[in-house]
């Protein structure tokens, strides 16, 4: 049984927390002993049996049809929306009467052999509005490294002088929502660390950001760091709270990175934020700086949150979630014979 992946766009022009997890699944599988590696787009060669796309949409389709006629297996990991207000199930619905492309991909998603979720919400989405039976899907968690769970081997507050912070990590875009999170921590005058590049097509937000960390010393912004490097790994290990008031997500990494180091969190009213994982995070009723201000404040006065480690965390180590894609390919692999 060999296994070829496949990304949802080339990493040079965007790189995230979606293609991050596509690496280390890969990794994970390898290790669990399948024969899994990068589809090199140049090779003729054909010597592979199920083909894993890492999204889905127009400009992997012609992938799905070629791979069907080369009767390889065709699997999926994706991430959906949750419809979970009623302007999202609105514009699905609307969606449903009015537009063609979300027609084929609806055909499309159901012309895969399997599917992966990342948690039981989104097999109930994948079931109700792209009409997937359950019996094609697989629930498999994102991945939080090892040394996460691991003891650091440095401190974070003395190599950098900066301590009793907030966290926030990840690519910088309005859809995280850094600059309103920034400017309430600047009113409380709370120490705020940032560790993430300017996202593609997000320079003015960017911009934006940078002018406020400039006029506030209790922002300390750090532009990248090698994913779980140890001073990544310490920053989560010595901050106070780690914030992530994003707008939109579907099981943020960087969330679960902070649950392992055993860090409170304050998130989103949204409905990525309800999943299991995220218990006991203190959520924001909005977006805004203020709604933002009275949730940290709050995390600060809840003294029981810090090292509140959820179990459940323990299903998203490297191990495990390597051990459920190699079973996830080999019920596709025997489903052909």
């Amino acid at each position: 049984m060999k296994v070829k992946y496949y990304p949802f766009q080339p990493h040079c022009f965007a790189f995230g927390g979606f293609d991050m997890q596509m690496l280390n699944a890969l990794n994970s599988v390898v290790k669990s002993g399948v024969s899994a590696s990068k589809l090199d787009i140049w090779e003729r060669d054909q010597d592979f049996d199920i083909i894993h796309l890492w999204g889905i949409g127009s400009h992997n389709y012609q992938i799905i049809d070629w791979s069907k006629k080369c009767e390889k297996s065709v699997v999926a990991t994706v991430l959906l929306p949750y419809y979970g207000s009623t302007k999202e199930k609105i514009f699905y619905f609307l969606r449903i009467l009015l537009s063609r492309a979300f027609k084929e991909q609806l055909n499309y998603y159901n012309k895969l052999d399997r599917i992966v979720v990342v948690n039981d919400i989104q097999s109930k989405v994948l079931q109700k509005y792209y009409k997937v039976p359950l019996s094609k899907i697989d629930i498999i968690p994102n991945i939080v490294e090892n040394k996460y769970f691991e003891t650091p081997k440095m401190s974070f507050s003395q190599k950098y002088n900066f301590e009793n912070y907030v966290l926030s990590t990840g690519n910088i875009s309005s859809r995280k929502n850094q600059y309103n999170l920034a400017q309430a921590c600047s009113n409380l005058n709370l120490n705020l660390v940032l560790i993430g590049n300017i996202l593609d097509g997000e320079r003015e937000y960017g911009r934006k950001l940078e002018e406020l960390v400039s006029s506030n010393k209790n922002i300390l912004w750090i532009k990248e760091l090698p994913k779980a490097s140890d001073d990544l790994v310490a920053a989560y290990s010595d901050c106070s709270i780690f914030a992530l008031p994003s707008l939109d997500e579907t099981q943020p990494i960087s969330a679960l990175e902070a649950k392992a180091t055993g860090k409170p969190l304050v998130l989103l009213n949204r409905e990525y934020a309800l999943q299991n994982y995220y218990k006991d995070a203190v959520l924001c009723n909005s977006p805004s700086v203020n709604d933002i201000e009275k949730a940290l404040l709050k995390s600060l006065d809840n003294k029981n949150s810090a090292k509140n480690i959820n179990e459940l965390i323990l299903n998203c180590k490297e191990e495990k979630v390597g051990n459920k894609y190699h079973q996830f390919y080999l019920k596709t692999f025997e489903s052909r014979r």
